[in-house]
């Protein structure tokens, strides 16, 4: 394998990995979808209340599953438009980490807005179970909305391979040919 194959491979690697978009805009991203899905259960709590004051009698008492599925299909809709634009798949996975490690603390992770200084132990094995699982899913959400983003994106289509110019690259190449053709 030529050293020109390998910086190509390499390239196309990181192109996968990092995408044409930074991490910036992952990162903005992750943050907002964190303290929008932190704020949605306090939300639906809110309604669900407001509903039983107002009479509703068949008012579901909590609305937690339902947020929680929510947030995790505006968290792979987003994912997906991320990637379709040019995002790679690592800055796909911290854009899916905010949303994920809110719904998972306010679902399994202790009681919101409240710290208990007593039992400080207990306190951590209660906020890093929910974060350590909200890692898995954003990983797994994280990947396969990068797929299905480059795949509508139209990246993933057939004849496009790591080595093939695509036709833009090609018309331009032919433009340039013409150009010299024409100068001499």
């Amino acid at each position: 394998m030529s050293r020109e194959t390998r910086s190509g491979r390499s390239a196309h690697l990181a192109r996968i990995a990092l995408g044409e978009t930074g991490f910036e805009r992952a990162a903005v991203w992750s943050a907002v979808g964190f303290a929008c899905s932190y704020v949605a259960f306090d939300m639906a709590e809110i309604a669900v209340g407001t509903a039983v004051s107002l009479g509703a009698t068949t008012v579901p008492q909590t609305l937690t599953g339902s947020v929680f599925g929510i947030v995790a299909a505006l968290t792979a809709v987003g994912v997906v438009a991320f990637a379709a634009t040019g995002g790679g798949a690592v800055p796909a996975i911290l854009l899916a980490y905010g949303p994920f490690a809110a719904a998972l603390l306010r679902t399994i992770g202790p009681e919101p807005y409240a710290l208990p200084l007593a039992a400080p132990v207990s306190f951590l094995a209660a906020v890093v179970e929910p974060l350590g699982v909200s890692v898995a899913a954003a990983v797994a959400v994280g990947v396969a909305g990068y797929a299905v983003g480059r795949v509508v994106a139209g990246v993933g289509s057939a004849g496009e391979g790591a080595g093939d110019p695509s036709e833009t690259e090609r018309a331009s190449e032919a433009e340039e040919r013409a150009d010299a053709n024409a100068n001499d």
